[in-house]
């Protein structure tokens, strides 16, 4: 569904703008899609809508991409109650810490803080000498509570660590934590490539808010409620919503000249596709 908001909103760009859009490549720095997240004006973008990630977007103000899949990641039973230490230490409220210093490499991005799987398998690997396979077993043990690997795989993990010099104290901290963490750790590509689209949504919200919202509103034109939730966010962003007109409205919502979003007759009930694209028609021949 996201996918062809995407494209619709495309579509409405290029008609009234004459300009081509790849997604894909839109900068991922780009600064007024991060003021729409840390104003938290997501309402219509895709992942971050929430009321909850809303409130948590304004206190964390993100400013890089890292940030959002961090977000995503984190937004879910479990790993919910790091966002606080996640938004504390990103403003320098609280220590970014690390129980060796070892571990800075994969955990700096995520403020001291083990977000992913890929963290928990990539610092097996450094500090234990894990090869891949052992790694992905862990992170399969883990995240099934597989007890019997998991004691396995701690006693190989505090011997690898211990032969290279590491302090056992730490090591049964940082196991101890990953355990309680690990049934709920994300996948970090997934997340990225969540926060991928989302961040597409909120540029083009941010930057075409007319198009982007019309076609938002296309893709609930079934459902009233949405239809009205989405009318007054377009109100609270300045984008006015104008009735149905027989001689401005296609079937689709749609934007005009003016950049104002016109009402699409679809959205009337009653009104087939067949007889709204007779009226368009004619109007564009006479």
């Amino acid at each position: 569904k996201t996918l062809t908001i995407i494209r619709d909103a495309l579509r409405l760009i290029k008609e009234n703008h004459g300009i081509d859009i790849v997604i894909d490549d839109v900068p991922l720095d780009d600064q007024k899609t991060f003021e729409l997240y840390q104003k938290g004006d997501t309402n219509g973008t895709f992942q971050f809508e929430s009321a909850g990630m809303q409130k948590h977007l304004i206190n964390l103000k993100p400013d890089k991409f890292a940030d959002l899949i961090a977000m995503n990641a984190l937004y879910r039973p479990g790993p919910i109650e790091y966002i606080p230490n996640f938004i504390a230490r990103k403003h320098g409220r609280e220590v970014i810490s690390y129980d060796l210093p070892e571990m800075e490499e994969y955990l700096a991005d995520t403020y001291g803080i083990t977000v992913y799987q890929e963290q928990v398998m990539l610092l097996s690997q450094k500090l234990a000498g894990f090869s891949k396979g052992d790694a992905d077993v862990l992170r399969k043990a883990m995240g099934k509570k597989d007890r019997a690997t998991l004691d396995k795989m701690k006693s190989k993990f505090v011997e690898g660590a211990t032969a290279k010099g590491l302090n056992g104290d730490k090591l049964e901290k940082i196991w101890t934590d990953w355990e309680k963490f690990a049934q709920y750790a994300f996948n970090k590509s997934h997340s990225t490539c969540y926060a991928f689209v989302a961040f597409q949504t909120a540029y083009l919200k941010a930057h075409y808010p007319g198009e982007y919202m019309a076609s938002v509103l296309t893709h609930n034109l079934s459902n009233i409620d949405k239809i009205t939730f989405f009318m007054d966010e377009c109100k609270r962003m300045g984008v006015p919503v104008l009735g149905p007109d027989v001689n401005e409205s296609a079937y689709k919502f749609s934007v005009n000249k003016s950049g104002q979003i016109r009402f699409g007759m679809g959205a009337v009930k009653g009104v087939g596709e067949g007889a709204v694209n007779a009226i368009v028609e004619e109007r564009a021949t006479n």
